[in-house]
């Protein structure tokens, strides 16, 4: 296990922090934020939480946690602080790995839990039989390329031809979950590396090898003039007509109750992150926007082509810009402090209002050239004038920055940035977050929060009245 420390290349300040929410004596739910001290000489670091906050000291070397030292008002015992506390560094890992600037969140504002009517879930179960998802597929009524799992398809052909097999020895396939979107078409939940696997086989994309049964199929393929190059007759058959079950979450469903049942199934193996589970319950125009704007050649400049594609950590900055855009357009409710419930719903919003997308596109593009223009290398990152000496290592995107200064960016025209010296908001900018702690602290820690973030669009807005003209 790396410390910490040695987990980023670009460098932020949250290396040397990480937040926890434990149960107090009372029950309640408590904030401990931990911060790191210098590694010692035997590569140990000791994680102790503020003064003013209930009392928590974690040890930790290279083998992982060594020592957990708690008060007596965290209920919480020492090894579910140890499971959260390794996973958040996990996730400190991830995001930062993406040039994300990891950051204190905090609780959603509304974080209460209500209820939905049972009523209102709809998933109906219907056997298919893959001889009629095969040509769902191949009509483009079942959709088996959403962009985030196009990586994670299995690259062990002796797995790919043992899932094959387990059809021709009529072994049962586990379930698929499939969404129906309102013009019918069936976009893949869960099980999508499997039927791409079958219409690999099918379109003879795959030539079976190390199967445990059928050896005297290994090295054919499906369908062959040559029935020496083809799996018998009988297992091609017996595949076409073989049924397989699918869940199919109906598409009058409520988009939040639709989030949650996609949430609640990928659990397993590599569970998606909130932003692909909003992909795959965007619709096809949605993520061509998205995906086109957050690979864009302004996008790219003006983050340093340093965010991550491969968690999607590209496309959910791009939303939150497309979010607080559409609230401008009236088309969506204000900000409420939760912000994965918000771009849920922008997610839902996007793909009822295509007519919109252009206009969300011109703004975005806009907004990137004026950051680069004004910010220069440092768009969108938390620096002090330290960080902007020579040499200085590069500070990771800042998502409550890059939020607040894109919308804000998006509604001046090129001719007005261009007054402006190339760069000049970047010491500007680090000048206020030195003498402004309030603002520091609206982009250092509980970024979502509805007053914070309201601080920190307020910031934006000011300066470029005084300084955009």
């Amino acid at each position: 296990m790396r410390l910490l420390h040695n987990c980023a290349t670009d460098v932020s300040e949250s290396e040397a922090k990480v937040l926890l929410n434990l149960r107090s004596s009372t029950g309640e739910t408590i904030q401990v934020r931990l911060q790191s001290t210098s590694p010692s000489t035997d590569a140990t670091l000791e994680w102790r939480s503020a003064p003013d906050e209930p009392q928590l000291t974690i040890r930790q070397d290279e083998a992982g946690v060594t020592d957990v030292r708690k008060a007596s008002e965290i209920s919480s015992s020492a090894e579910e602080i140890r499971e959260q506390f390794l996973a958040a560094l996990s996730e400190v890992a991830i995001t930062e790995s993406g040039g994300i600037e990891y950051l204190e969140e905090g609780l959603p504002d509304d974080d209460v839990d209500f209820p939905y009517d049972p009523e209102t879930i709809r998933v109906d179960t219907k056997p298919f039989n893959i001889s009629l998802v095969y040509e769902m597929i191949k009509d483009g009524d079942i959709n088996l390329s959403p962009d985030f799992q196009r990586q994670f398809v299995w690259t062990d052909i002796g797995a790919r031809s043992r899932l094959i097999e387990s059809i021709m020895l009529r072994i049962p396939l586990p379930v698929f979950y499939m969404s129906q979107d309102r013009s019918g078409r069936l976009h893949v939940v869960d099980g999508l590396q499997r039927l791409t696997v079958i219409s690999q086989f099918l379109d003879n994309r795959l030539k079976l090898r190390d199967l445990e049964y059928l050896k005297e199929e290994e090295g054919k393929i499906f369908r062959d003039d040559d029935p020496a190059k083809c799996i018998d007759q009988r297992y091609r058959k017996r595949i076409m007509q073989t049924q397989i079950m699918f869940n199919i979450i109906d598409p009058q469903t409520p988009t939040d109750v639709k989030f949650d049942i996609f949430k609640r199934i990928n659990q397993g193996g590599r569970p998606l992150n909130a932003q692909e589970i909003r992909n795959c319950m965007s619709a096809p125009a949605t993520r061509a926007l998205i995906g086109s704007l957050a690979t864009s050649e302004e996008f790219l400049a003006a983050t340093q082509a340093s965010v991550g594609t491969v968690r999607m950590q590209n496309q959910e900055l791009t939303l939150r810009f497309l979010a607080f855009r559409l609230t401008q357009l009236g088309l969506l409710e204000a900000y409420s402090g939760n912000m994965d419930r918000f771009l849920d719903d922008a997610t839902d919003t996007l793909n009822n209002n295509e007519s919109v997308h252009g206009i969300l596109a011109r703004d975005f593009r806009q907004a990137m050239r004026n950051g680069e223009h004004l910010f220069g290398q440092y768009a969108f990152r938390k620096c002090l004038s330290s960080d902007l000496e020579p040499g200085a290592r590069r500070r990771l995107i800042n998502n409550s920055l890059f939020t607040t200064w894109s919308v804000t960016l998006a509604d001046i025209p090129d001719a007005r940035t261009r007054q402006q010296a190339e760069g000049s908001f970047a010491t500007l900018v680090a000048e206020e977050l030195e003498r402004d702690l309030a603002y520091l602290d609206s982009v250092t820690s509980g970024t979502n929060d509805r007053r914070r973030l309201s601080y920190a669009f307020s910031v934006a807005r000011r300066f470029c009245e005084e300084h955009v003209r």
